[in-house]
């Protein structure tokens, strides 16, 4: 049998395809399922930070149909694209602004792709072009929450282009409260932005605050080397459920 799963696995891989066994439950096949796991009820609290045109919000209600969204995007033409796909969602709420490690204002480089629009100037890696420089309002996770009566996050999604590091630090009394459960981030490893936070910075910065690695999902290759992933932490008093 052993010799006969080598043979199968070697013919899929000839055809460009490949086999892997599967464990019931087992962590880093799903990262939405993983988060279900870590959930104390079906209906989280999401901050969905750097929503683009809102393909997260598909996702996340793809797999928790009854969750609260709260979907932050600061790029005004993103936004309106947002703001469209949303405009029937019930327990979806869009927002024009960026979350950072300070209230104020920044300059957002937005990008000929939309979805490369960074605080961060490009680097080598990178690609797309500067269309235009538009200030924005920042707020913080804390200010957020504090102005809303949000008591909890279930799962902090950021996706910032490089600016991942600034929104966790704008989360700092949530994080010292315990009231955030998950944190959802993508992690770059190469230099696509001048001033990207590493790996040991954000893995440093949520470990700190009692966080663990849940897994790594959907690694991307640029020049046969890893060029980013995606991570899910969870709080260490999160328990993991049965699916």
């Amino acid at each position: 049998m052993h010799a006969l799963r080598h043979r199968l696995r070697d013919l899929a891989r000839r055809l460009g395809y490949d086999i892997s066994s599967f464990e019931r439950g087992r962590p880093g096949s799903s990262a939405l399922d993983d988060m279900a796991r870590f959930m104390a009820d079906d209906r989280p609290i999401i901050f969905d930070v750097g929503a683009n045109v809102g393909q997260s919000i598909e996702r996340f209600r793809s797999r928790f149909p009854r969750s609260i969204i709260h979907s932050f995007e600061p790029g005004p033409a993103a936004f309106l694209e947002l703001q469209r796909r949303a405009a029937a969602l019930a327990g979806v709420h869009v927002w024009n602004r960026a979350l950072g490690a300070a209230p104020g204002s920044l300059t957002l480089l937005e990008n000929s792709v939309s979805d490369m629009s960074s605080f961060l100037p490009l680097a080598e890696a990178g690609w797309g072009e500067v269309a235009r420089r538009t200030d924005v309002e920042v707020t913080t996770v804390d200010r957020f929450c504090d102005d809303h009566d949000i008591a909890r996050i279930d799962i902090l999604k950021s996706d910032t282009q490089g600016f991942d590091l600034e929104v966790l630090k704008g989360a700092s009394s949530m994080f010292a409260a315990n009231r955030i459960r998950a944190v959802y981030l993508e992690i770059n490893f190469i230099r696509i932005y001048e001033n990207l936070p590493t790996l040991s910075d954000l893995y440093a910065f949520l470990t700190a605050r009692d966080f663990q690695l849940v897994s790594f999902y959907d690694f991307r290759y640029r020049d046969h080397r890893a060029a980013w992933t995606d991570a899910l932490f969870v709080h260490a008093s999160a328990p993991w459920r049965s699916a």
